[in-house]
């Protein structure tokens, strides 16, 4: 059976993104036509990235945030009003789609890495491009697998783009995926080392992008020894430094030399950003209470004069014109909460959140606990996509949304429902506890 893939193509050469990130949609197109030399390769790459301003385009940005404490819902969309309450239905379609786009790009990935497999040599591929674009592959397909367990608990885990065995395949465990995670991102680092993308580098997949994302998954997992390590060689030797002006990091178009890795927008290439954030759009999403009233510099809102409920909004996206902004997926800010997390209690954890706490303006602190570092990750990654999935992992969950959904909250809420339509169609996949 002949396999399909959406590809959007995107060009090469940012700074001119116009050359490099520039998205022209094409026809379906059958996968043994995909690949056949190394010009397709290299779009077939770039549709990867593609498939990536889907996903990050809302998905794991306001989706978690509305979930938590973090954002709170001030639109009229049912669907997200229900992720607010945390009420959501198994037919949720703005939750399913987060589902439906990472698989979607799981896909693009697969398809790559097993037209690879199946052509050992094409025409203008050489052996060093083939096996950056493989790392490249995995490292993407990684990413998606990390948040799509970090969202559903235990979710099918395929290697294959064989429509017939993914129509089939039963659920995997969250651990075995976390772990998946971390071999494959140590292997995308491994293959992706010494190479230099240039102005590309902030939106391409790099050696450092796949130690953070290491990094990342260690944390989730409770490895917090291995996640410093890797946190820590990633501030010592990947050549990053902190914006000196926390604001500036998220100007837009930014490419702050504190950006590790980001989504690229642009007017060709939009996100919803902008326009779900701030009053002059849509306002879908507002700041949290306890966020709002924080007081700390880092939390860009800004208090809605014309709203009624005296809502704030959102203020670190603010292209409303070209809705352009990047969306940050690693920055060096959370290499440093890793490594506190993993010193946690001693001086050097003390001094890695000062670091930031300086950068900010804040006052300097003299000691840290866990709390003390969750607390410093709301502040300084807010609105980056982690909140939800902080209190998941350390346990906190049920403490801080029976506060702010005293009536609707349940234990089981920590997950979304898988979609109702894809268990329907797959005798092998389950419903998770409560739906």
């Amino acid at each position: 059976m002949k396999k399909l893939i959406l590809l959007s193509i995107i060009s090469v050469g940012l700074l001119g993104c116009e050359d490099y990130l520039e998205q022209q949609p094409v026809d379906l197109i059958t996968s043994d036509q995909l690949i056949i030399d190394g010009e397709s390769a290299a779009t077939a790459v770039l549709g990867l990235y593609s498939g990536l301003q889907g996903i990050y385009d809302l998905e794991y940005v306001a989706h978690p945030g509305v979930l938590s404490d973090e954002l709170t819902h001030s639109g009229s969309f049912p669907t997200v009003a229900e992720m607010d309450q945390n009420e959501i239905i198994s037919t949720n379609v703005t939750a399913d789609n987060t589902w439906f786009q990472a698989y979607s790009t799981i896909f693009r990935a697969n398809t790559l890495l097993e037209n690879f497999e199946a052509n050992p040599e094409l025409p203008g591929l050489t052996d060093a491009l083939r096996a950056q674009y493989a790392a490249e592959a995995r490292f993407v397909r990684a990413l998606c697998y990390f948040n799509l367990t970090a969202l559903y608990g235990d979710v099918p885990l395929t290697e294959t783009a064989d429509i017939v065995t993914n129509q089939s395949v039963s659920r995997t465990g969250r651990a075995d995926v976390y772990n998946y995670v971390i071999s494959e991102a140590a292997a995308a680092a491994s293959a992706l080392s010494g190479i230099d993308f240039g102005t590309e580098g902030q939106f391409r997949a790099s050696e450092w992008a796949a130690k953070a994302l290491g990094a990342r998954a260690n944390l989730y997992v409770g490895n917090t020894s291995a996640a410093a390590t890797l946190a820590d060689d990633i501030i010592t030797n990947g050549g990053y430094t902190l914006e000196p002006n926390y604001a500036d990091i998220f100007v837009p178009s930014s490419t702050s030399d504190e950006i590790i890795f980001s989504i690229f927008f642009s007017i060709q290439d939009q996100t919803d950003y902008p326009f779900q954030f701030l009053p002059d759009g849509r306002f879908e999403y507002a700041v949290g209470p306890a966020l709002a009233a924080s007081g700390d510099s880092r939390v860009l809102a800004e208090l809605n004069g014309n709203d009624p409920l005296g809502r704030s909004y959102v203020n670190k996206y603010t292209d409303l014109a070209n809705q352009s902004d990047h969306t940050i997926v690693f920055r060096l800010a959370e290499l440093y909460l890793i490594r506190a997390e993993g010193a946690v209690g001693t001086a050097a954890a003390v001094t890695d959140l000062n670091t930031l706490r300086t950068r900010a303006g804040m006052p300097a602190i003299s000691s840290a606990n866990i709390n003390t570092i969750l607390e410093e990750r709301f502040v300084e990654l807010s609105f980056e996509g982690h909140r939800w999935y902080d209190l998941i992992r350390t346990g906190q969950v049920d403490a801080v949304m029976q506060g702010v959904n005293p009536s609707t909250w349940q234990p089981s809420d920590a997950l979304l429902p898988i979609p109702q339509r894809e268990v329907l169609l797959n005798a092998n996949l389950t419903q998770n506890t409560g739906y």
